[in-house]
């Protein structure tokens, strides 16, 4: 069925809150567009802000969804912190890697300085400023004030576990330092480039299998508040949250609602929620995002996938403020291609309004 509006104009409506032809689909295709131009490897895609842009670009147009570019630090926020990045030149790898962290124990957290984006991130800038001055309304990538973007781009994960138990104090002096990153990177983005990009965060070592929620509640919770506040502040059109990994203790508690998203903002969890379960919590408050199992998306036929699509599709279609079809995390970069386009094709004939 050929669609009747093209791929920004239905993101644009959704995000605004207007009618759409069909459901969107946001496949959060990253480093899989690497693996579509014939790359054998992510390195060049994660390292070169032009290779990133190119290729996810090109990917979008080819299948025809509506995902906009998401836009990542190609020093993956530790670099700037002075963290060893190990970009993903091994075919093993999906993504870069923190190797050697920049502060191994608490004299060295405390002295670490707040980084500056146009000296210390300077690939990131030009990433950014070249997305939106091709109005490609991107999603970009804010890494701060979470257990995700502090461990292990600041200290070792181990460590900071650690430290939950015997010194909270240092987990908070690291979760503020990242917090102030993310927000001094988001005005920087917004002071030279303007405010048409999304901001959007990934928490999936804050999730309940490591963290327990009510240490989530008094130390994460309080972070990621500020930098949704502050970012929100600058005039962003709201925010987008993927909770990924099992975050059911913390919804429970009542924690996921206090970190604000924006008018609506656009909520996203893995598949160990059901899109029916997000739909009810949250969906009379934001834009809520489909789950398709990843490993099925990875190993699973086109009919099988098309069949987890559709059911999807189905459940999340009607939700009050949108429904987008989506991965319950990235799109797995080495996943068939016909994976990618039954997802775009299940929208099509499953998801029209």
């Amino acid at each position: 069925m050929k669609d009747k509006m093209t791929s920004m104009e239905r993101w644009r409506s959704l995000v605004d809150g207007d009618p759409v032809d069909r459901v969107p689909v946001f496949p959060w295709a990253i480093g899989h567009a690497a693996t579509t131009m014939g790359y054998e490897t992510l390195g060049e895609y994660y390292s070169k802000p032009d290779v990133q842009l190119k290729c996810q670009k090109i990917e979008k147009e080819l299948f025809g969804y509506d995902q906009p570019v998401c836009l990542l630090d190609p020093g993956y926020y530790g670099e700037a912190w002075g963290t060893e990045i190990e970009e993903p030149y091994r075919e093993a790898m999906s993504a870069p890697s923190p190797t050697v962290p920049a502060a191994s124990n608490a004299e060295e957290l405390e002295e670490l300085e707040v980084p500056d984006p146009e000296e210390d991130m300077p690939r990131f800038v030009e990433l950014v400023g070249s997305a939106i001055e091709e109005d490609l309304f991107p999603i970009v990538w804010i890494q701060g004030g979470w257990v995700s973007h502090t461990a292990p781009q600041l200290v070792e994960l181990e460590k900071f576990m650690k430290w939950t138990r015997t010194d909270p104090d240092l987990c908070e002096i690291a979760l503020d330092k990242t917090a102030e990153f993310a927000i001094k990177l988001a005005e920087y983005f917004a002071d030279n480039f303007g405010t048409e990009w999304i901001p959007m965060d990934a928490t999936p070592t804050d999730a309940n299998i490591l963290i327990r929620a009510e240490v989530f509640g008094d130390i994460v919770k309080p972070r990621a508040k500020k930098v949704h506040e502050k970012v929100l502040d600058l005039g962003v059109p709201m925010w987008y949250t993927h909770y990924c990994s099992d975050h059911l203790k913390n919804i429970e508690a009542g924690h996921i609602e206090d970190i604000p998203l924006g008018d609506p903002g656009i909520i996203h969890f893995g598949p160990e929620i059901t899109i029916g379960d997000i739909k009810e919590r949250f969906g009379k408050r934001n834009i809520v995002c489909g789950n398709v199992d990843p490993p099925t998306l990875q190993t699973g036929s086109f009919d099988e996938v098309t069949e987890l699509c559709k059911q999807n599709i189905e459940t999340g279609r009607d939700s009050s403020n949108g429904y987008m079809l989506g991965a319950g995390c990235e799109f797995p970069p080495r996943a068939p291609a016909s994976n990618l386009y039954a997802m775009v094709k299940a929208a099509r004939e499953y998801g029209q309004y």
